[in-house]
């Protein structure tokens, strides 16, 4: 499908739907549930053995428990094919939460509870928080039927009329991530002097808004899920290459991880739901792909691995050098084998009053770090109550999310610049009894230890009404169709959708998982409103620059023609 037209209707049937009993689809969805299950349970036994004590086997127990919940519940057809992105979500935060941390400290020889001060606190916030998610979406999808059936077909059909399920070209799609690239430049060569400093005006915040486009010719070979045929060629796999160097130079100039990080993992994260939904064919196994997959392998866990730790080094001058320089001591400290080595050692055997070891691997340390829940439940523990300032706090985080011009027309002080100058880790730390120079680290905190010093246990009610809107958000990016002519159902994901997949897999964040409940309320209030604002303008810009160009093309051939047949 290339756009939304007559000759597809919205489908609100569930399990009568075609799509949701094609066998062949649904082949990879079963052998997924199959050894996910084998994988988990065989990673809890061996991380009892080596790891034994009482400790280990709560967590295993609750991993094993929570995954099996996961599998029952949500990797089923009907779930995954009507409602694709609201599962996800949950999808995401079960891998991050479980799957991936039980199999991957086994991997690094470490247990489960390796480094966690609460490991029991943790693990009960963790599961808590599932079943209020899997109970919230069981309510959304069987009992809030009027939402997800008449409300959903009424508002997408609407949304179809701006296009934005319409599959952009492939040059459009470039143009956007180029749109995004520039503006990536600007941000953090100009805009962001240092990685603490906040930028202002409406210009900085467009520029900002423009950002996460720079990610969108990564889901050109992942076609299938916004359009009709995938492909990767020798030139659309060298342009990727070239385009990612581009990223990971603005990323270690403006000593962020993050940038290129995000660009590795929408593709994984990409093609992981396409295989869930039965888009691409998961019998890949050749010589071929085996030598490229350990290339990505190597390239992943060393050179990349290198790269974020030298930039880790250099940290303390990001801000006060400029950022030829920066790059330039970054590639140094990079060349430096046995000062990287020394580095990770001495940090594996410091521990500072603000740690954040788990893992061994950057990737898996950004992406599925239970550290960051411990700690955050290790200083609430500290607190030990609600504490209204940090109740304040989060509330000023809601409101500051508003654009100023509109905040100052509310009855509500908010002082956008220094609450957003600080994260939810950063402020939490401070509130547990650190100095007040902890404020502007941007440490990570975790919505359980968050939720506990703003509301208390309330926190997890909290979490499961504001998740609801969320998954009807969410969903209205994934049209279910039925064509009429060929008798056949589909289910297309708009761009717009997938352009945020990597923190729709992380909870709407890009750390483990979210900071603070409170961040469901402002991807309501403006995330999602901004991102279909931001998508349409985008898409329509490109394609009147595509026009015009195209009609001054033409316009040469014709002139070129008229003298042809004047001679």
């Amino acid at each position: 499908m290339e756009g939304y037209s007559s000759n597809y209707v919205i489908s609100t049937v569930g399990q009568n739907f075609s799509l949701t009993h094609n066998k062949k689809k649904g082949k990879f969805l079963a052998i997924f549930k199959k050894w996910s299950c084998i994988t988990i349970v065989l990673s809890g036994i061996l991380q009892c053995i080596f790891f034994p004590s009482l400790e280990m086997l709560f967590a295993v127990s609750i991993v094993l428990l929570s995954w099996f919940i996961t599998i029952n519940y949500l990797f089923r057809p009907v779930i995954l094919f009507r409602f694709t992105l609201s599962a996800f979500l949950i999808i995401g935060f079960s891998l991050t939460q479980y799957f991936l941390p039980i199999v991957f400290t086994l991997l690094e020889g470490k247990p489960l509870t390796y480094n966690l001060s609460l490991p029991y606190e943790v693990f009960t916030h963790s599961i808590l928080a599932l079943i209020i998610l899997i109970f919230s979406h069981y309510l959304y999808t069987r009992h809030f039927k009027w939402l997800n059936t008449n409300c959903k077909k009424k508002i997408q059909n609407t949304l179809a009329q701006t296009k934005i399920y319409t599959t952009p070209l492939d040059k459009e799609i470039w143009a956007m991530g180029i749109i995004g690239l520039i503006a990536m430049f600007v941000v953090y060569f100009y805009s962001k002097q240092s990685y603490e400093n906040i930028s202002e005006g409406i210009g900085n915040k467009i520029l900002e808004g423009l950002m996460p486009f720079a990610y969108a010719p990564y889901f050109i070979p992942l076609k299938k899920l916004y359009g009709k045929k995938s492909f990767l060629s020798k030139s659309l796999t060298l342009n990727l290459v070239v385009f990612t160097l581009f990223i990971i130079i603005i990323g270690v100039a403006g000593n962020s991880r993050g940038l290129f990080m995000t660009g590795i993992t929408t593709v994984g994260i990409g093609y992981f739901l396409g295989l869930l939904l039965g888009k691409f064919a998961y019998k890949i196994i050749s010589h071929k792909h085996i030598f490229f997959f350990f290339i990505a392998f190597w390239i992943i866990t060393g050179p990349l691995s290198d790269i974020g730790t030298a930039m880790v080094m250099v940290r303390s001058n990001r801000g006060s050098i400029p950022k030829r320089e920066m790059i330039s001591q970054t590639i140094e400290t990079f060349k430096d084998k046995n000062a990287i080595y020394r580095y990770r050692a001495q940090i594996t055997k410091d521990r500072n009053d603000w740690d954040e070891r788990y893992f061994d691997n950057i990737f898996l340390a950004r992406f599925c770090n239970l550290k960051y829940n411990d700690a955050s439940l290790e200083l609430a523990n500290r607190i030990g109550k609600i504490d209204p300032q940090m109740y304040r706090y989060t509330m000023d985080r809601f409101w500051a999310i508003l654009p100023q011009p509109l905040l100052d027309q509310i009855p509500v002080f908010v002082d956008k610049k220094s609450v957003a100058s600080v994260s939810f880790g950063d402020y939490l730390y401070y509130r547990a009894g650190a100095d007040a120079s902890v404020l502007g680290g941007f440490r990570t905190g975790q919505f359980a230890g968050t939720g506990m010093t703003s509301f208390g246990w309330w926190y997890l009610l909290i979490l499961g009404i504001g998740v609801v809107p969320v998954f009807f958000l969410l969903d209205l990016f994934v049209l279910t169709i039925y064509n009429y002519k060929n008798k056949s159902g589909s289910t297309i994901i708009s761009l717009a959708g997938l352009l945020p997949i990597t923190s729709i897999f992380m909870f709407l964040s890009l750390s483990t998982p979210s900071e603070s409940v409170i961040n469901l309320y402002t991807y309501i209030l403006r995330g999602w409103p901004q991102s279909i604002i931001l998508y349409l303008t985008l898409y329509f810009l490109v394609k009147i620059l595509s026009k015009k160009r195209l009609l001054k093309r033409n316009q040469r051939f014709i002139a070129g023609k008229k003298i042809v047949i004047q001679k």
